[in-house]
């Protein structure tokens, strides 16, 4: 079935790249699942429920994280490796990896594929598109390739020499591609206290949610002077939130017992760092979620919100659309026209893109958790936190997932891929469209606001 939708994606002219897009992740998602109904994909060669699947592809391939099973333990080798491969199809987007075909092949890539491998990447331009997707694939083969390499200092001696190399493959795959998925069973709960693991992790997570485009930018300007206006808005940004995000984490979790309040100061700041870093987008547990104090679920969801760059592995609005808000809200108070960033003045088009993926994101998590909180008798800030984890693709859980009802399950998955599949193809859809000028200009009516 899956191949069969393939083939019409890619073969099929009257299909558009934004809906050719949804429907590879959708096939991924069916194929990935049907893989891990599959008696051989779990350690007691059992089969594993269809929704269980379906919800275990699916947050694999949004790279999110959320899970109805401990994949270290059910999962055998051969599931482990399913996990792995839609992970890292996921995080790049499918468009990506298949364009190593075309590489390897020297064959010519056609205009409708050149749009699909701008789409993956989050870019407009078709100019260079193919020369940014092979820089995106070897930075993120060497980016993983190091982390692997580190990670396997720690698990070689724990786990022995091949298990634990395949767990440093694993968990570098799944930080650089903000996936959250571990094998060690308790997320990295057993090494808060490892800053070896836990900084190589965030390491990783910083790089994959900074964006093929800043990078892309760093490599081509070679200057912090020279860079465009969104990357140094976005590195600015991602900068202000690890700082922040680790200061309000250390102070509100300072003196909680359940989390870092029994840790020296060392262990409370990394803590609260992994915390800043995870939060936004990736959804390794280094703490308790369901511990964390009211104040710090709060802060969570607002860092969920504001997740990682455009045209990166991660989820959220994005980082630039929230500097972006931010700033036409500071513009707005200054009584000014326009919102210039760096000396340039950005399109009224692009900030009411911005706003309205803010608001559509607040609308569907607010209503979201009131279903969960509704359907599955939750509270509402941990229904809340749950599913603005769901829907930015962070992958945080605390608790609600594994014994959800199965309304909420299917409202997870659907959530889910539509945080990392919609959001995407609506901005690229933002992006790509042209600004047409109304033939009909209405007259203007005065309307009250405030």
């Amino acid at each position: 079935m899956s191949i069969i939708i393939l083939r019409q994606i890619f073969l099929k002219k009257r299909i558009n790249p934004a809906r050719r897009a949804a429907l590879g992740f959708a096939a991924l998602i069916i194929a990935g699942a049907l893989l891990f109904m599959l008696p051989v994909s779990s350690k007691a060669r059992v089969w594993t429920p269809f929704l269980t699947a379906l919800f275990t592809s699916t947050s694999a391939t949004c790279v999110t994280g959320l899970t109805l099973i401990n994949a270290g333990e059910y999962l055998s080798l051969f599931g482990q490796a399913v996990l792995l491969i839609l992970i890292q199809l996921g995080g790049l987007g499918f468009m990506t990896i298949l364009s190593l075909a075309f590489f390897a092949s020297n064959r010519q890539i056609g205009l409708r594929n050149r749009i699909m491998m701008a789409q993956s990447v989050g870019t407009e331009s078709l100019d260079g598109v193919v020369k940014l997707v092979r820089h995106v694939l070897c930075i993120t083969g060497m980016a993983e390739l190091v982390g692997a390499a580190v990670l396997s200092i720690r698990f070689v001696p724990q786990y022995g020499v091949l298990k634990g190399i395949w767990f440093g493959i694993f968990h570098s795959v799944s930080a650089f591609c903000n996936a959250g998925f571990d094998l060690t069973g308790s997320s990295m709960l057993t090494y808060k206290h490892d800053s070896l693991v836990l900084i190589t992790l965030a390491a990783l997570i910083i790089i994959g949610g900074l964006g093929f485009l800043v990078w892309e930018d760093i490599l081509t300007k070679k200057s912090p002077k020279r860079l465009g206006m969104y990357s140094k808005v976005v590195l600015v940004t991602t900068a202000i939130c690890l700082v922040l995000g680790t200061a309000v984490y250390f102070v509100l979790e300072y003196n909680n017992p359940e989390t870092i309040g029994s840790d020296s100061a060392g262990y409370k700041l990394l803590s609260a760092f992994f915390q800043s870093v995870t939060t936004r987008t990736a959804g390794f547990d280094a703490i308790s979620q369901n511990s964390l104090t009211d104040l710090s679920k709060v802060w969570g969801i607002i860092l969920m919100m504001i997740g990682g760059a455009s045209g990166s592995t991660a989820g959220g609005v994005k980082v630039g659309t929230a500097a972006l808000v931010a700033l036409t809200l500071y513009s707005v108070l200054r009584s000014r026209r326009d919102v210039v960033i760096l000396g340039r003045r950005v399109e009224h088009s692009v900030i009411l893109h911005a706003m309205s993926l803010m608001v559509m994101w607040l609308i569907l998590t607010v209503a979201g958790a009131m279903l969960v909180s509704f359907a599955d008798n939750r509270p509402i800030l941990n229904a809340m936190y749950e599913t603005a984890s769901a829907y930015s693709t962070v992958g945080l859980t605390v608790g609600i997932s594994e014994t959800a009802s199965i309304f909420t399950k299917i409202l997870y998955i659907i959530y889910m891929f539509f945080g990392r599949v919609g959001i995407m193809t609506i901005s690229v859809m933002f992006m790509t469209r042209s600004a047409k000028e109304n033939e009909i200009r209405y007259p203007e009516g005065r309307f009250i606001i405030g």
